[in-house]
């Protein structure tokens, strides 16, 4: 749903406008997904609420940090996207680590202690995650948060032909209604924005 809410967030918050196509194709995309997550005859129990609303609180937190990042990266001015991304991100992964460090050394300092002993053999993975969160923020600078989280949807599409190549899985009938619906919204979504013509991103540098 995170999509979704991203779109109801950015509406409220940043004004962002979408059409009732982008709106469709958003919605599209988003149902692919809970119809490749949720099992044939699986019925909703108390038990399983929980963790769906859980899931739902998740998303909207999350849909709530990408409009607020967008929003940060529009207030930096007419520089560059890619530097105003940059930007926002070199301070969104600073106040992170800081707020992450603080709460170890209040609560796990042990496991601090053993963080600080890897730090080596984690700098590949932590420069890999910063990495692809450049190109999160890249699209946060160039168009609306809704559209950059509903193409993130294509990574559902790509761990399905993952498992069955690696893991030898099988892939429903559900499952493959699912991924024509997320490809559908996502190619959608990818016509409208070449149809709304380029965007204004200044320069590159």
């Amino acid at each position: 749903t995170e999509p979704v809410q991203v779109a109801l967030f950015g509406s409220l918050v940043l004004g962002d406008h979408l059409s009732l196509t982008a709106i469709g194709a958003i919605i599209l995309a988003t149902l692919g997904v809970v119809l490749m997550a949720v099992k044939a005859g699986e019925k909703l129990t108390a038990a399983g609420l929980r963790p769906a609303l859980a899931g739902i609180a998740a998303g909207g937190l999350f849909a709530l940090a990408a409009i607020f990042f967008r929003g940060g990266i529009l207030e930096l001015g007419e520089q560059s996207f890619v530097l105003r991304a940059s930007t926002m991100l070199a301070w969104s992964l600073g106040l992170q680590t800081l707020i992450l460090v603080i709460w170890m050394m209040l609560f796990d300092r042990r496991a601090l202690t053993a963080s600080i002993g890897v730090w080596r053999s984690s700098l590949f993975a932590g420069f890999m995650g910063a990495f692809a969160s450049q190109f999160w923020f890249i699209g946060f600078s160039l168009t609306a948060a809704a559209n950059v989280r509903t193409l993130g949807l294509v990574e559902v599409f790509f761990a399905q032909i993952v498992t069955r190549k690696f893991l030898s899985e099988t892939t429903s009938r559900r499952e493959l209604i699912g991924m024509a619906m997320i490809l559908i919204g996502v190619g959608a979504l990818l016509i409208l924005s070449l149809l709304e013509g380029p965007v204004n991103v200044y320069s590159f540098w």
